[in-house]
């Protein structure tokens, strides 16, 4: 017992030794920038990352916010500078589709007819959102470490390395993990103004919340979530929020004030931010981009929850994707964090309003969302339980070495179920309902097909020396781009269509291709197409989000493929 007792207390001792700290940390850091490396090698472009790669070139060399206004431009501009600083790419659409704000045909044009290779253009975005999730990374140790410790700092890393949500996301042209990472921060500043009221403190939470509203429409939730927790001050803790100038009054009233004030500062402040990210042109365009983001909001999309369809969404729809999305492990931690609170350094009421309001907001605004079309809409939670979870490193006497034990085996087992299929954390869903490989029962559109296997069917053919397939896809990427010979298959429509001489021929093997959106009819679920097709069996799986059938012996399999043109009202150009 004594030998055991020394070897625990010098495992520990050296995990918080400063140097081995710092190691520790950086192999994090890289294990999550190696991570984004190798999905941004593997991944073909998703749906939207033209659209978004082209509108943030577009704001830098225009000024012009005409395309893709329902995102604020903020994280747009800032992936689309390492390209226009470096390269200065002309930017020349197509005069007809400026006029129109063809956002998805300007984006084809400027990705696949520049100068630069599509991939390096890709890439370039892509890595430069890959430094704001290693940001985000950094801030959820940093402020596990303010709070607790250095082994806390280090679980937090751990878990926000391994999350595939945060990994995936991070390597794509998009825009939730630039709010993620601003919303945090924005949160963290808070807390550090409300032990250390300063006026530069202050101004960093006006800024980094402007900042988020410049990120990400939905981020207008951030100004509930400060105002929830600047007013709740009095009845968690019996204290107030209060300006960093000397008190002349103690009366509740008096304070109540000057809550109310330091949020209408806060408010005005962030607002601001508003004018430098549209250059200056006022709030309109920013306003403009609000409207047509909350019509889209109350009109809504098509949806697919456990093999339902609706267009005005589910309210368990997010909390279900976050349960089924998560690694088993990291749930485990987060809910023992809960449920030991009173284990280790506690969880204080004032700072649990920090780490619990956030989430918890953010889940009951979304169960009244009819967008229902991926988890990356509640990603800013994860850092916040993430942080939670961080502080079962710090329940290390009681009991004893069980307790470490399990803490570690839940890393691990999360670790293995998030490594195990990169570069694919795109499609990964955990154990509770069969892994990745069940995960197109239950989900869709972004949480599983978003377009990014168009390499993996390239490399398909190749290797079974198909010249020409049958091809199903959803997404906006040119299968041409990758070589790919293909007859279209209705399931979405293409922004291009194939030469017409692609036809497989009759003496050719027949081989279907099609995205897991269009094999579950999620994007026309009123008008089915593929029932047929999901009672057969796949010969292959191209990495989750794209199925393949053999239907060289299949008569009936073939009549029914011939039919879906006609369903779907479809005449293939001749």
């Amino acid at each position: 017992m004594a030998s055991e007792y020394v070897g625990r207390m010098w495992l520990l001792t050296l995990l918080t030794k400063p140097q081995t700290t710092i190691v520790t940390i950086t192999c994090f850091l890289l294990l999550f920038l190696i991570q984004g490396i190798f999905f941004i090698r593997a991944n073909s472009p998703t749906y939207d990352e033209a659209m978004h790669v082209a509108a943030g070139y577009s704001y830098l060399a225009t000024g012009d916010f005409r395309l893709e206004p329902e995102n604020p431009p903020l994280i747009k501009e800032i992936l689309a500078l390492p390209l226009f600083s470096t390269y200065s790419i002309p930017f020349s659409p197509d005069p007809k589709h400026w006029q129109n704000a063809s956002d998805y045909l300007v984006g084809q044009d400027f990705l696949y007819k520049s100068a630069l290779s599509a991939d390096h253009i890709l890439a370039l975005s892509r890595i430069a959102n890959l430094f704001l999730g290693g940001s985000l990374v950094a801030l959820i140790g940093w402020w596990a470490y303010r709070l607790w410790d250095r082994r806390a700092a280090l679980l937090s890393m751990a878990l926000a390395c391994i999350e595939p949500n945060l990994v995936a996301h991070s390597s794509l042209v998009t825009t939730d993990v630039g709010a993620t990472l601003f919303i945090f921060l924005s949160i963290y500043l808070l807390w550090e103004y409300r032990y250390r009221p300063t006026w530069w403190l202050l101004a960093g939470v006006a800024i980094s919340a402007g900042m988020a509203l410049t990120a990400k429409f939905s981020a207008i939730l951030l100004l509930a979530v400060v105002a929830l927790i600047v007013l709740s001050a009095p009845l968690v803790e019996g204290n107030y929020f209060l300006f960093p100038i000397r008190q002349k009054g103690n009366k509740p009233t008096y304070k109540l004030l000057q809550s109310a004030a330091l949020i209408c500062v806060l408010y005005g402040f962030a607002l601001l931010l508003i004018l430098p990210v549209y250059f200056f042109q006022g709030f309109e365009p920013w306003l403009l981009g609000f409207r047509q983001f909350f019509m889209l909001a109350r009109a809504g999309m098509p949806g697919f929850f456990f093999g339902e369809y609706s267009y005005q969404g589910w309210w368990t729809y997010f909390i279900g994707c976050f349960l089924i999305k998560t690694p088993i492990g990291t749930l485990g931690l987060i809910i023992g964090s809960l449920v030991l609170f009173r284990l280790g350094p506690p969880l204080e009421r004032r700072d649990a309003v920090f780490l619990v309001l956030p989430p918890l907001f953010i889940f009951a605004a979304m169960t009244q969302a009819k967008v229902n079309i991926g988890l990356r809409h509640i990603l800013p939670v994860y850092p916040f339980l993430l942080l939670l979870a961080s502080r079962l490193a710090t329940v290390h006497r009681y009991p004893g070495w069980r307790t470490q034990f399990a803490v570690g085996a839940l890393v691990l087992f999360a670790a293995v179920s998030s490594l195990r299929i990169a570069p694919h954390q795109l499609a990964y869903f955990n154990e509770f309902v069969g892994g990745p490989e069940q995960g197109y029962r239950y989900l869709s559109n972004s949480n599983l097909d978003w377009g990014q296997d168009l390499k993996g069917v390239k490399a398909y053919m190749e290797k079974e020396k198909l010249p020409i397939i049958y091809l199903s896809y959803f997404g906006t990427a040119p299968p041409s781009h990758y070589n790919i010979r293909y007859q279209y298959v209705p399931g979405s429509w293409p922004l291009r269509w194939p030469p017409p001489s692609d036809r497989v021929p009759v003496t050719a093997r027949k081989i279907l291709a099609i995205s897991v959106r269009n094999l579950q009819d999620a994007s026309i679920p009123h008008i089915p197409l593929f029932g047929w097709l999901r009672l057969r069996q796949p010969i292959a799986k191209i990495g989750y989000s794209i199925f393949v059938y053999d239907l060289t012996a299949d008569r009936e399999g073939l009549a029914k493929l011939e039919e879906t043109y006609a369903k779907a009202g479809v005449r293939l150009p001749h």
